[in-house]
Formats: structure tokens, sequence, C-alpha cells
């Protein structure tokens, strides 16, 4: 089972986080949750936080793993990011475990060539990794991926996040296992669960157009920008997104 934090009783509901966070992106999410009548579990995904990898690593196959090891039939997911492309997944392999999804930022699928916004980010990311700066690495994933606005409020968890990971996971290297939906693109409509995919309405242009696209090739599923948001939808806008969450669950 993935290290997990949970609070309440009731349905499940499984958060995982984005790729340059831990779950303790979702600390102040699982009391409003639990306070609506569910069981909130927000786990570190594999290689992240108190989470280790292990080679060939596919993390859509540790969570299915999780929610059985919960002991419970069938589990919400919510996702971020990194989190919402592993909730996709998850989905499209072991269907029967999920009764609905909503994901902020999910990448399209197939991913689609990055834009030369988020093709700067990485870039600037690699270069610091490459000149094996780990202060420099933080901070250009802070300076990429939180909008000027946010910089104060979220800059310093993602920072205090990705500081927890480096030095969980500095010396980790890992392998990664076949990606079912890479190989089989034409998957991801067959999720037929009640979905909702939303992005900032500042977010990257890459994940702005993944959640309508997403939106038109799920069955049940819906498209929304959130307003004076960016890539960080459960950290930049908490109250908005819990609406959000509690709307799909409520579906």
């Amino acid at each position: 089972m993935l290290p997990h934090d949970q609070l309440g009783d009731g349905p499940t509901v499984l958060l995982l986080h984005a790729g340059i966070a831990n779950r303790q992106m979702w600390r102040d999410h699982l009391e409003p949750l639990a306070a609506a009548g569910y069981r909130a579990v927000a786990v570190d995904l594999p290689g992240f936080g108190e989470a280790h990898a292990r080679s060939p690593v596919a993390h859509w196959e540790e969570v299915a793993a999780t929610i059985e090891a919960l002991e419970v039939p069938d589990v919400a997911v919510v996702g971020s990011s990194f989190g919402a492309a592993v909730a996709l997944r998850v989905a499209a392999v072991y269907p029967e475990l999920v009764t609905s999804l909503t994901l902020f930022s999910a990448n399209d699928v197939p991913e689609a060539e990055p834009s030369p916004e988020l093709q700067a980010i990485w870039d600037a990311v690699d270069r610091a990794e490459a000149d094996g700066d780990a202060e420099r690495v933080i901070e250009a994933i802070v300076a990429g991926w939180v909008r000027p606005q946010a910089q104060a409020t979220v800059g310093p968890q993602i920072a205090a996040m990705q500081l927890a990971n480096q030095r969980g996971h500095r010396s980790t290297e890992v392998e990664f296992a076949e990606d079912p939906l890479e190989v089989h693109p034409a998957r991801v409509a067959t999720i037929e669960c009640p979905a909702l995919l939303a992005a900032g309405e500042e977010d990257l242009p890459d994940f702005r157009d993944a959640a309508e696209a997403l939106a038109a090739r799920l069955p049940a599923a819906a498209g929304m920008l959130i307003p004076g948001c960016g890539h960080l939808a459960p950290l930049e806008a908490p109250a908005e997104s819990l609406r959000l969450i509690l709307e799909t669950l409520r579906r």
C-alpha cells in the first residue's frame, strides 16, 4: 500500500498529487471532504514523498493495489496534473475500481507536442539538473509552474514538497513500465464513469486544450476552465476545487 493520510468515513475519495508535489498537496482538503461524508485518502505516488519506486514503475498498478488494500470495492479518484494522468490510466485499466474522476490539468491522450511555454519550463529545470544545482531546480519549478499571483502562497508549499521529494529520492533511478494509454490511446474513450476535466484559465495552453479535448472524448465527461487560476487549482483555488470535487462526487 502506498503511504497515505486519511480522514473521515463513507465512500472513499482517493487524491493523487501533481508531479511537482506529494500527498501534502491535499492536506487542506481532507477535513472538508470528511465533513461532507467521505473517507478522504491522499497518497504519495511511487517516487514522491515517502513512497519509493520499484523498477519498472507503473503508477496506475500501485494505485490499484492501494485501492484493493483499502478494502473498498471502488473509489472516486481526484487527480492534479501528473496525478490526473495516473487517474486516467487507473480508470482505463481498472474501470471496475473507479466510480468518478475529477481531474485538474490533465495531459491529453496521446500527449501532444509541448507548447513553447511548457518546453521552456522543462529546459530550465533540465539545465539546473545538469549543473547539479538542487536549489536552482526548485526555483525553476516554482517559477515555471506557479503563476506570479500565487507565488507568495503556493510557491513556498511547492518548494517544501520539492525539497522533501529530493531528500527522499535523490539517488533513485527507475525504469518506467509501458504506458497503456500511450500504446492504446483509444482506450481513453472507454472510460465511462462520470468525469470532470478542469484547468485554470491562466494555465498553460497544453492543459487548457487537454481539458476540452478529453471532455469531448470521454462518454460521461464535462470540461471547464477555472477563472483566475493557473496550473495548480487545488492549491490556488481550494474552495472552488472542493466545490467541483463534491459536485462530481454527487453526480
